[in-house]
Order: structure tokens, then C-alpha cells, then sequence
């Protein structure tokens, strides 16, 4: 500051633009811009770079490119590629037209050292960009230095892609390989094609990464194990049957050449089998990683049991089931034991594992031992608890569990709310699961909702209780569901006259019947639609026809008869008679 200070108050043919540069550059330290963690800037930063832009104003004649340089660099690495991009353009117009081709650095103008920015610079600008997804303003710059005779190398390409791996930019990183390849002098090298393939996997384009793998091996690449790694990574993120195979094929590969996989090789591949429910496979790796002495880490254990979770819950009801929760557990111990970190993904995948085997009393305790490794369980912890609970119709531990969350201050979303109402179906608790969907419905509760799997089994929990009120409840939860357009939408083909009802289950047709009738006979009464006609009811010919017919038959009051159409099978129709008997007989109710 008292640098600053005395270059304000001394005059411009006093000072060297030697002083100028140690200041500025003084004032241009710091930055250190990263989009993905959105740290907070530091005020004094911004404003020490607009002091240094000020002195860059001062030097008039005197002006250098060096000093240009400092103050592009300090704007990217605050993120401020707006700025950056100014301060090149007043560069260029300060030393140089930017459309002459033939302008480089030694040239002199009307006495001026005409100084061409150089590579280091715009890559600067070029980085700037790609940090903040500014790919055309990207684009354009690359055209542009290249107007001016400066040429990007492969590092300008590769620093490049590499931004766009970070972000998942794929086809970004598609475009700058394809004009790596076409740069004259430029020879894109096996960082050029491992980061373009990293870009590819992470934006999940298996097939790319597989086109990239080969056109780098038909070039004669000497390929090492982080070229391998990025392609299983892609197999590993893939979402083909055959993507986990790909990535255990390319293991194999990678040995046969003498390739030595390391830690995140294994890493990559158990990831690739947890996604394909390759348990046995997954396991298999881990043995592998402990006979080579590798290092397993919290991500390839969470993958391992991530992989006897979906095989749990694919297998649900097969004798492995019991023993995928028990390996579940196992695999919770080793990682205590060689002191590796579990997080909420473990123990959210070992209580999942836990849960699909009927293990309910594992999974409580499960959150348990969260809470005792000073874990707070997540949503997906609780959910999958709640649920295991549910599959083992266990209502009071999993309502235990609904409220701790909520007391947790973490909001229950419309998965936790149909695992507990699962458990109050199972459990017969019809007050408590018409309290569960007033809840939800509550205009206060703005962050979920009800859905259609809510409204079966809410209406199956309360048909199958006695009595006069749950019916009432029946009949008021199913009116909430129409209006909230769960059911018989507006914007479907159903009409006053024809609905179809053979997508529904049981009880949900029997409350929907009443509905219909209900709503016909208020109607009338109303004269919004004085026009009786024939009703017809869209069942289906299955036993769902039967059912309903006996609903119209011994619920209604009087008593509704009908007919299935010889040329409508899957069809019962109530004829116009009939209709104006069930609409007078609501009158004189």
C-alpha cells in the first residue's frame, strides 16, 4: 500500500517500469478462483487487482507487456475471464493490430516495440474460459491467436482438456482432440487422448471413450495404467449389461502387457461390478487388492458393498440374500479394523443390504453405529432403514426412526413416506396412515407430495379396516386424490360416461366406483350435466370386471345392475334406466 502510495504521488517519467511491474505484480498475488467449491473471495484481492489496473492506466507511453501479463493472470486466477479477456484485447491494441498476420515481437511501430502477447498468455485467457464453461468465447480466442501467428502446442490442448474432463464436458473436449489433431506441428500425445477419454467417461459416453481406446492403441502408444484406468472408469459409469465385463476384459488386458494395476485400477473395476450387481466379482477384486498388498480405500469398500446391496435387492428372496448382509457387515469390520473411513454411503448400502435379506433389527442398529461413529445419518440412511423395517412389518421401530429424522431436522421425502406407510399396511394401522397422508397433504408440506403409490396404499390400508369412518376416510382420501390429479385426470381419455379402471387395483377401483357415482348423482342434482347416458366402466376381462360388478351391486344404494357388451368383453355397462333409478334413489336419501 505505501508502494502504491508514492507511485500515485510520484510522476510518471520519475519511475521505471521495472517499479511499476513489482507492484502491480504485488498487487495482482493472490486469486485462486475454483468454480466447483465457490469459496469466498477475498475482498482485499479484488480490490488490490483494480489498483494494479489503475497503475496499468498511469504508465501511458511507458506501458509494457509484461505488465499486461501480470494483471491477465492475476483476473483469471479470481475467475474474472471477462476482465482477463479485456485486459488481453487492450494488450493487443496497445502492440499490434490483432488481424496482422505478419506482427511479432521485435516489430516496431512509430517507435513502439510492437510485442505479439505470447502463448503462455493467451493459454492464461483460454484457461479462463474453459474454468467458467465459456467454450466459445474459447473457440474464438484460439481462432484469433492464431491470426497472429501464435500457435497452441499439445500442453495448451492438454491443459484444456483437462478443465473439461473436470466439468464432464465431453463434447467440448471431442472438439478441441479433433483440432489437436488437425494444429500443424502439433502431435497430440497420450495425455491428449487418457484426458479426452476422462472427459468422455465422466460425461457417461462409453462408446466414445471405446472409439478413443483403440484409435490410441492403432497409433502404436506406449499405454500405461492411467490410460487403462480412464477406460474401465468409463465401463464403470456405463450403463450397457455388458459395461462391468468390459472393465474386468480390459484388466486382464492391462496384465497381459506387463501393466501393473494400482489401487484406483482395482478401485475403478469393483466400482464397475457394484453397478452391475456383480457381487461375487467385486469380492473376488478385493481379495486380489489384499494378496498384491494394495491399499483399499473407503470408495472401493463403499463399491463392494454397494454391489451386495443391488444384489440383495435383485435377489431378494434367493438363499444368497442372507448372505450378502452378513458379508455386508463383514466387509463394515474390515474397514474398522485396518482403520478405513465409513461414511454415510457405507452404512446407507449396508442397512439397504440389510433391509432386502429382512433384516430389520440390523439395520436399526445400523444407525446406531453411525451415530456412535459420529456420522449423522443421511436421508438415504434412515430411508432404507425405515424400509427394512417396513419389509419386516415393523411399525414402531420404523415410526421411531420417521421421527428421529424429522427431529434431525432432515425433511422426509415421498420415498420415506411410502416406506412408512409400507410398514402401516403391513403392520394394520389404518389412523395412523390416513394421519401420514394429511401430512403430506398439509399446504405447509411444499416439498412433497403425494403419489400414486402413496394413494394405493393409504386406500388398501383403510379398505381393509371395519367400519363406517375408515370408509369415510377412504372415500376423502380418494377425493384428494382426484383433485390433486393423481387419478382420474382431467387431460386423460376418461369422460363423465367411460372410465377405465382396469389399471387400478382393488380397493382403489372400489373407492374409485363410489367416487363415480357420487360425483354423477351431485351433478344431476345440480343440473350441470342434466344429460342421464349409458355408463361404461373399463375393466378389462379379468377378474377385476367381477369385482367391480359386485361393488355396483352390494354397496351402492339402491342397488346398481349392469351388462357386459357381447362386442366389449373387457366392459361393464350401466345402462341409462339404471343410472336415473341410482340418481333418483340419491335424492331420497
Amino acid at each position: 500500500d505505501d508502494a502504491v502510495a508514492e507511485l500515485r504521488q510520484s510522476g510518471n517519467n520519475e519511475v521505471p517500469a521495472s517499479t511499476y511491474h513489482a507492484v502491480i505484480e504485488a498487487c495482482c498475488a493472490g486469486g485462486g478462483f475454483e468454480p466447483k467449491s465457490r469459496k469466498k473471495k477475498n475482498k482485499n484481492d479484488d480490490d488490490r487487482i483494480e489498483i494494479a489496473a489503475e497503475l496499468l492506466q498511469s504508465m501511458e507511453d511507458n506501458v509494457t507487456a509484461h505488465a499486461h501479463e501480470r494483471i491477465i493472470s492475476g483476473y483469471a486466477r479470481r475467475g474474472r475471464w471477462q476482465d482477463a479477456y479485456r485486459t488481453l484485447s487492450a494488450m493487443e491494441e496497445a502492440f499490434g493490430s490483432s488481424e496482422d498476420t505478419n506482427n511479432s515481437k521485435g516489430n516496431v511501430i512509430d517507435g513502439k516495440e510492437i510485442t505479439t502477447p505470447s502463448l503462455n498468455i493467451y493459454q492464461t485467457v483460454l484457461v479462463a474460459f474453459a474454468k467458467a464453461n465459456q467454450f466459445n468465447h474459447m473457440n474464438s480466442l484460439l481462432t484469433r491467436m492464431r491470426r497472429r501467428g501464435v500457435r497452441p502446442n499439445v500442453y495448451t490442448y492438454n491443459s484444456l482438456l483437462k478443465i473439461c474432463a473436470s466439468s464432464a464436458s465431453a463434447s467440448e473436449a471431442l472438439s478441441l482432440l479433433s483440432q489437436c489433431q488437425r494444429e500443424p506441428g502439433v502431435k497430440p500425445d497420450l495425455i491428449t487422448y487418457t484426458t479426452t477419454m476422462k472427459a468422455c467417461a465422466r460425461g457417461r459416453q462409453e462408446d466414445k471413450v471405446r472409439e478413443l481406446f483403440r484409435a490410441a492403441k492403432d497409433m502404436g502408444m506406449e499405454l500405461d495404467v492411467y490410460f487403462y484406468t480412464t477406460a474401465m472408469d468409463a465401463c464403470a459409469k456405463g450403463r450397457k449389461r455388458d459395461s462391468w465385463s468390459n472393465a474386468l476384459l480390459l484388466l486382464d488386458e492391462m496384465k497381459e502387457k506387463g501393466i501393473a494395476p494400482n489401487e484406483v485400477t482395482y478401485g475403478v473395476a469393483v466400482a464397475a461390478c457394484g453397478n452391475g450387481g456383480q457381487w461375487k466379482r467385486a469380492l473376488e477384486l478385493l481379495d486380489q487388492m489384499r494378496a498384491m498388498d494394495l491399499k483399499i480405500n473407503t470408495i472401493t469398500y463403499n463399491s463392494a458393498i454397494a454391489a451386495l446391496s443391488k444384489g440383495a435387492r435383485t435377489n431378494s428372496g434367493d438363499s444368497d440374500t442372507d448372505l450378502l448382509w452378513q458379508k455386508a457387515l463383514d466387509l463394515m469390520k474390515c474397514m474398522e479394523k485396518e482403520g478405513v473411513r465409513r461414511d454415510s454411503f457405507t452404512f446407507s448400502s449396508a442397512i439397504s443390504t440389510c433391509g432386502a435379506a429382512g433384516q430389520w433389527q440390523e439395520a436399526v442398529n445400523l444407525i446406531k453405529a453411525m451415530k456412535g461413529d459420529g456420522i449423522r445419518p443421511n436421508k438415504v440412511a434412515y430411508t432404507s432403514a425405515i424400509t427394512a423395517c417396513a419389509s419386516s412389518r415393523q411399525w414402531e421401530p420404523a415410526f421411531e426412526l420417521f421421527n428421529d429424522m424429522k427431529n434431525e431436522r432432515i425433511r422426509p421425502d415421498i420415498v420415506a413416506y411410502n416406506a412408512l406407510i409400507s410398514a402401516g399396511m403391513t403392520a394394520n394401522k389404518p389412523v395412523e396412515v390416513f394421519d401420514m397422508w394429511l401430512e403430506m397433504c398439509e399446504p405447509s408440506n411444499k416439498e412433497v407430495s403425494p403419489d400414486t403409490a402413496t394413494l394405493t396404499k393409504v386406500i388398501a390400508t383403510l379398505d381393509t379396516a371395519i367400519g363406517k369412518t375408515n370408509r369415510e376416510r377412504v372415500d376423502k382420501v380418494f377425493s384428494e386424490a382426484v383433485a390433486r390429479g393423481l387419478i382420474l385426470r382431467k387431460d386423460s381419455l376418461d369422460t363423465s360416461w367411460e372410465v377405465d379402471l382396469s389399471r387400478l387395483s382393488f380397493p382403489v377401483a372400489r373407492a374409485a366406483c363410489r367416487f363415480i357415482f357420487r360425483q354423477i348423482a351431485e351433478k344431476s342434482v345440480e343440473k350441470e350435466d342434466g344429460a342421464v347416458k349409458d355408463l361404461s366402466l373399463i375393466t378389462g376381462a379379468s377378474k377385476m370386471r367381477e369385482y367391480v360388478r359386485e361393488v355396483l351391486r352390494d354397496e351402492l344404494k339402491p342397488a346398481v345392475y349392469c351388462i357386459v357388451p357381447k362386442s366389449e368383453q373387457g366392459t361393464l355397462q350401466v345402462k341409462e334406466k339404471v343410472m336415473r333409478n341410482y340418481i333418483e334413489g340419491q335424492g331420497q336419501q
